[in-house]
């Protein structure tokens, strides 16, 4: 029966092929499904919204994107090192434990959970504290995914524009390519690459934790998300090489396709969390709307 219903839901996102339909689904989903396909669902993971991600790759120039990592990189690299600083003094003022305020600042900075779950086995985070700044994270994610565009077309951004903003504002990479897409194609391959810029920094950000931490911990290329190589040698291979137009118009298809079965299983993922401490709420939404209006302070003074 659980089994039929993953079948019926994946069926369904995949003919809507809208986030917010995806998302939408997955909480509806999960909610029946509780634990039940737990072990299927965690092995899926995040593969197809990394899919997704990567063969966006075909639908990108070269040219364009040497231009948008030349243009953008510098204030993303900014951006997310004043995110971190700002979620560090911020969690210092409201007297909240450490750990989760590197989790939290982890995650507002550089791409979500993957940031917090990056670092939290070198803080030796507790497992309650992870389930919670994993449920805020969704939470905040998923009132931008169906927010963002309705805010972005009311305000006039551009494409360009709404695209830097979601991969400013937005924590997971899920969220952003999906309030992306559903502004634009082109905002959505815009988002998709200044994202991807934006997650590289994950690597350093191991680095910094585990010298602040004083933890012998090696890193390297391996902290890396595959998919954001693939995502980089699929770039290349659809500029170098003249492919059929049906390759393209196929992988554009399937990417689509993809992201919005990412979405869904990440949301499955998504368990409700009782939060005991307000402050452990207050905080990091207090950081986020600090980080849009910051955002929207970049991305319409450029």
């Amino acid at each position: 029966m659980y089994k039929l219903l993953i079948v019926i839901s994946l069926i369904l996102v995949s003919f809507f092929q809208n986030p917010i339909i995806s998302l939408s689904i997955g909480l509806v989903t999960g909610f029946i499904l509780k634990d039940n396909l737990k072990d299927f669902i965690t092995y899926v993971g995040s593969r197809p919204l990394q899919t997704g991600i990567v063969l966006i790759g075909f639908s990108i120039s070269f040219n364009a994107f040497t231009d948008l990592l030349i243009n953008y990189f510098p204030i993303i690299s900014i951006f997310v090192v004043i995110t971190f600083l700002l979620g560090l003094i911020i969690g210092r003022l409201f007297s909240l434990d450490k750990k989760f305020i590197y989790l939290i600042s982890s995650a507002t900075a550089i791409c979500g959970a993957t940031a917090a779950l990056a670092i939290s086995s070198i803080i030796k985070a507790k497992p309650n504290q992870i389930s919670l700044v994993v449920f805020i994270i969704f939470l905040m994610n998923s009132i931008a995914l169906a927010l963002f565009p309705i805010m972005g077309r009311f305000l006039g951004l551009t494409d360009i524009q709404f695209g830097l903003f979601s991969a400013l504002a937005i924590h997971d990479t899920a969220s952003v390519v999906g309030s992306g897409f559903l502004y634009s194609d082109e905002a959505g391959e815009i988002a998709t690459t200044l994202k991807v810029g934006r997650t590289i920094w994950i690597v350093p950000l191991i680095a910094l934790i585990a010298f602040i931490e004083n933890k012998k911990r090696s890193v390297n290329l391996k902290d890396l998300p595959k998919f954001i190589i693939l995502f980089f040698i699929v770039i290349g291979i659809s500029n170098i090489f003249t492919l059929p137009h049906q390759i393209y118009e196929i992988s554009k298809l399937l990417s689509i396709t993809f992201i919005n079965i990412g979405i869904f299983f990440i949301t499955l993922q998504s368990k409700i969390e009782q939060i005991d401490n307000p402050t452990s709420l207050i905080y990091p939404i207090s950081l986020w709307i600090t980080v849009v209006l910051i955002s929207f302070v970049i991305v319409t003074s450029l």
